[in-house]
């Protein structure tokens, strides 16, 4: 049985450094659970599901290099193809 007192109030994890500050929570209202990640200076949110983020591991840090600008001119859910 679950602990009513974790489910009222989920934990959140607040990871800072000099460049950025986010905020990491766990998204169980849908199917399954997904890890939440909001920049916490501009507001934007993605959710990752298990899948996702085991496909993070498989990446280089040069690929993870080219996807990361916590402070884009236009970020890149803006941009249309």
């Amino acid at each position: 049985m679950a602990n009513n007192a974790s489910a009222d109030k989920p934990q959140e994890w607040i990871i800072t450094n000099e460049f950025a500050q986010v905020r990491l929570t766990i998204d169980t209202l849908g199917n399954d659970p997904r890890l939440k990640i909001e920049d916490l200076a501009t507001n934007l949110t993605i959710a990752l599901d298990a899948f996702m983020l085991a496909g993070l591991t498989t990446a280089s840090e040069e690929d993870l290099k080219r996807q990361m600008d916590p402070n884009p001119k236009q970020h890149p859910r803006d941009t249309k193809a």
